[in-house]
């Protein structure tokens, strides 16, 4: 009697893993995602750069990387790498448009847009429709540019708000390291 009930319950647990052994998250994957041209665009700085910034306390010397992940749909920024004011930022496409949601040390997660597709220098704007803040008149990042200077040279420039008006902007020079 204990051999049947033994056998049985192999057999029932083998009924109930069998989907779960045979899974391949491969072959569960869709068709391969289209990006926007602006994406592609941003996939070009994948890598590490480097660069002196001031953002209020001082020069520092700053670490910025860029990384692809996500099966390729999304790009992590990682600014200020090591610094106790490290701030991750990804980029994404949205509806076919290339959006960004920046997780700041300021403790807000404002959600940005990509306003000028196709140009060269690309300049992203807090979402009107999902800005990522509790209020705007809180202290936060409303814009950045990121200027292509070269193939291993960029410029950012963030926009910071304080209640509700333009406060400042902080330009970063970065250059890409030789790995």
């Amino acid at each position: 009697m204990k051999k049947i009930i033994s056998s049985t319950i192999i057999i029932l647990l083998a009924l109930t893993l069998a989907p779960l052994v045979s899974y391949s998250g491969e072959s569960q994957m869709g068709a391969p995602v289209t990006h926007s041209k602006d994406f592609e665009k941003m996939k070009e700085l994948v890598g590490v750069w480097e660069g002196k910034v001031d953002m209020g306390k001082g020069v520092e010397q700053l670490k910025v990387t860029y990384e692809l992940t996500s099966a390729g749909n999304a790009i992590v920024e990682r600014f200020a790498v090591g610094k106790p004011h490290e701030m991750v930022t990804i980029y994404h496409d949205y509806n076919g448009k290339l959006s960004m949601t920046h997780y700041c040390s300021l403790g807000n997660q404002p959600h940005m847009e990509l306003r000028n597709p196709g140009e060269n220098n690309m300049t992203f704007v807090l979402s009107e429709k999902t800005p990522g803040l509790a209020s705007l008149n809180e202290t936060h990042m409303h814009a950045l540019t990121i200027a292509v200077d070269g193939k291993d040279s960029i410029t950012h420039t963030w926009t910071l708000y304080d209640k509700g008006a333009k406060k400042s902007d902080v330009v970063v020079k970065l250059a890409r390291t030789k790995m």
